[in-house]
C-alpha cells in the first residue's frame, strides 16, 4: 500500500523540479524551437498569406540550383577525401609502434582547435597564387605560371581536407582501440592474408565509426562558409547564397535556402543511419584489444619516421605561417618571395588602437557570455536527460539535438527571421542589430557540444551518490548543486572550454549578423585581409592561437577531461 505522506513528498519534489526547470525550458523554446518554426513559417509566407512562391523562386533560379548541387558535391567529396586521409592516419598512428607516434597523435588533433577562417587565411598565404609554398615551387621548377591555384572547388576541398579529416581520425582511432585482436588471430589461423583480413574482418567492424564520421564530415562540409566565401570565386555554395540573400534583404528566400541546406544534411543523416541498421556489428569474443605492430626493419622504420616528420611539418605549417607573418614589418614584404624584415609593429598597432583590438575584446566577451549560458543550461539539461525520469526530458533532448542537425548558416537565418522584430520570446525587444544577437547564436550552436560532453561524465557517476543525498532529505536541486556538479565539473569545464574556443573563431553566423558594436575577431581578420593589411590579419590569428593554447593547457592542468559522443 502506498504511503500518502511519501506520495505527497514526491509530488512536491516533482513540482519543485518542474518549477526550477521552467527557465531552462523557456530558453530552449525561445532560442531553438521558436526560431526554427519561424523560419519555416517565413519560407511559406507570401504577400497574401500561405504561398510557395519563395520555393518556386529558389527552384527556378539557376544560381540557386547550381549552388545547391555544388553544395551536395562538395559535401560528398569532403567525406571521400577526409575519410581516406583520416582513416589512413588512424591506422598509421594506432596500428604501428614507431618513434614519435604519441606526438603525432596529439598534433593530428590540433586543427580542431583552430578556427576555420584562420586556417583558410593561412592557406591563402601558403598556397595562394603568391603564397610562400606556391612561389617556392614555382622558383625551384623555373615555371612562368604558378603550379596550382587555390580557388574554386579544389581550393575549398584542399582546405576541408586539412580541417575536417579529424572527424574520421578520432572515430576510427577510438574504434581501433576497442577492436578485439582475437578476430585477427582467428583469421590468420584460417590462412587469410593481411589484405583479406583488412577488407573482410577489420573494415566491416569499423563501419559504425566510419558512418558517424561521415555524418559529421558531410554536415561540416555542406555548412562550410569560410573557405567557400574566401576561395570559392565563381563556385557558389548554399552558405554563400544565404549571405547574398540576407545582404540584399531577401529574408524569405534566405529562409528557403536555409531549410533546403538543412534538408540535405538531414537526408544524409537518415541515409547513413539506414545503412548502419542493415547489419549487426557486435561480436561475442573476449580477446585482447588490437596491439601495435613494432616496426623493426631499419628501412621501414626510417620511412615511418620520415612520414611522421612530414606530417608534423604539414600540420604545423599553417600555424608557423600565421606567427611568422604576424611579425613581418608593415610595408616591407611586397615583391620578394620571403619576408626579410621582422618586428613587433603589428602587435604595437594592435594594442595601441582601440578600433583594432576591440574585435578581439568583443569575441572574448561574447564567447564568455555564450559558453557561460551554455554551461548552465547544458549541465541542467544533461542531468535531466541522463539522471531523471521527468516526462519533460524527451522535449529537452530534441531541442538540444536540433541545432546539431542544422548548418550554422541555417541557425543564423533562424535567429534573424525570429528576432528582427519584437516578440514575447525576446521580451518584446528587437535583437537583430544589437550586441546580444551573436552571443545568443553562439550559445545555440555550442549547446549540443556542452550537453554531450557533460552527459558523458554524468553517465559515469554512480546513482547511489544521488540516492544517498536524497535519503538524507536533500531535494533534487540541492543534490545537483552540491553532489552532481562537483563530480562532473571536469566534463562540464571541458565542454565549456571547447565551446568558448569555437565561439571565439566563429565566422558563419558572425558574417551574417555582426554590427559595428559587436564585430568579432573572425570578421576583423577578413576585413584586414581585404584591406591588404595581412600583417594585422595574421596578428589577430596569432593572438587567437595563443589564447587557445593557453586555455587548452590550463584545462589539462586542472584535469578538465571530457568526451564528446554523437
Amino acid at each position: 500500500m502506498n504511503n500518502p505522506v511519501l506520495a505527497g513528498g514526491r509530488s512536491r519534489q516533482a513540482l519543485l523540479a518542474y518549477g526550477a526547470l521552467l527557465p531552462i525550458l523557456g530558453i530552449l523554446l525561445s532560442f531553438i524551437l521558436y526560431p526554427t518554426l519561424n523560419t519555416i513559417v517565413a519560407s511559406l509566407s507570401g504577400g497574401t498569406g500561405f504561398s510557395l512562391e519563395h520555393y518556386h523562386q529558389f527552384l527556378t533560379y539557376r544560381k540557386n540550383m547550381d549552388a545547391f548541387v555544388n553544395t551536395i558535391l562538395l559535401g560528398l567529396a569532403t567525406v571521400v577525401v577526409c575519410g581516406t586521409i583520416g582513416t589512413a592516419l588512424a591506422f598509421f598512428v594506432h596500428s604501428f609502434e614507431f618513434p614519435g607516434w604519441s606526438l603525432i597523435d596529439v598534433l593530428l588533433l590540433s586543427p580542431f582547435l583552430l578556427p576555420g577562417v584562420t586556417i583558410t587565411i593561412a592557406f591563402m598565404q601558403l598556397y595562394g597564387e603568391s603564397g610562400l609554398v606556391t612561389k617556392t615551387v614555382q622558383t625551384l621548377l623555373g615555371l612562368k605560371q604558378p603550379p596550382f591555384v587555390l580557388e574554386g572547388f579544389w581550393g575549398i576541398l584542399f582546405v576541408h581536407a586539412y580541417t575536417q579529416y579529424i572527424f574520421f581520425y578520432i572515430n576510427v582511432s577510438a574504434a581501433l582501440k576497442r577492436f578485439d585482436n582475437a578476430l585477427i588471430e582467428v583469421a590468420q589461423n584460417l590462412g587469410a592474408s593481411r589484405l583479406r583480413i583488412f577488407f573482410t574482418v577489420l573494415l566491416p567492424m569499423l563501419i559504425p565509426a566510419l558512418i558517424a564520421a561521415s555524418v559529421l564530415t558531410f554536415m561540416s562540409g555542406v555548412g562550410s562558409f569560410a573557405a567557400p566565401s574566401l576561395l570559392g570565386g565563381s563556385f557558389r555554395v548554399m552558405s554563400v547564397q544565404i549571405l547574398m540573400s540576407k545582404v540584399n534583404n531577401f529574408l524569405a528566400l534566405a529562409a528557403v535556402q536555409g531549410i533546403m541546406l538543412s534538408l540535405v544534411s538531414v537526408v544524409f543523416l537518415l541515409l547513413m543511419r539506414w545503412v548502419e541498421s542493415r547489419r549487426s556489428y557486435t561480436v561475442a569474443t573476449k580477446g585482447a584489444i588490437m596491439s601495435r605492430r613494432v616496426i623493426r626493419h631499419p628501412l621501414v622504420r626510417t620511412l615511418f619516421v620520415a612520414g611522421a616528420l612530414t606530417l608534423t611539418l604539414i600540420i604545423l605549417l599553417p600555424v608557423l605561417a600565421i606567427v611568422l607573418i604576424a611579425f613581418v614589418k608593415p610595408g616591407t614584404w611586397v615583391v620578394q618571395i620571403y619576408p626579410d624584415q621582422f618586428g613587433i609593429d603589428n602587435f604595437r598597432n594592435f594594442f595601441s588602437r582601440r578600433r583594432v583590438y576591440q574585435p578581439f575584446v568583443n569575441s572574448i566577451s561574447m564567447a564568455a557570455w555564450a559558453s557561460g549560458l551554455a554551461v548552465v543550461v547544458g549541465s541542467v539539461a544533461s542531468y535531466v536527460i541522463t539522471k531523471t525520469r521527468l516526462k519533460i526530458r524527451w522535449l529537452m533532448e530534441v531541442l538540444i539535438v536540433l541545432p546539431w542537425a542544422l548548418p550554422a548558416s541555417t541557425v543564423a537565418v533562424n535567429m534573424i527571421t525570429a528576432f528582427n522584430r519584437a516578440s514575447v520570446f525576446s521580451l518584446y525587444t528587437v535583437l537583430v542589430g544589437t550586441y546580444w544577437i551573436l552571443p545568443l547564436t553562439y550559445f545555440v550552436t555550442m549547446l549540443t557540444l556542452i550537453v554531450r560532453s557533460t552527459s558523458a561524465s554524468m553517465l559515469q557517476m554512480h546513482r547511489s551518490l544521488e540516492e544517498a543525498s536524497r535519503g538524507l532529505g536533500a531535494g533534487w536541486a540541492t543534490t545537483f548543486r552540491r553532489i552532481v556538479v562537483p563530480i562532473v565539473a571536469p566534463g562540464i569545464a571541458a565542454g565549456g572550454v571547447l565551446g568558448f574556443i569555437g565561439a571565439m573563431g566563429e565566422y558563419t553566423s558572425s558574417a551574417l549578423m555582426y554590427t559595428l558594436v559587436n564585430m568579432p575577431i573572425s570578421v576583423a581578420m577578413v576585413n584586414a585581409l581585404y584591406n591588404f593589411d595581412i600583417g594585422l590579419s595574421m596578428t589577430y590569428g596569432a593572438l587567437q592561437i595563443a589564447l587557445t593554447l593557453t586555455l587548452v593547457a590550463l584545462a589539462r592542468r586542472l584535469g578538465c577531461g571530457g568526451e564528446f559522443r554523437f
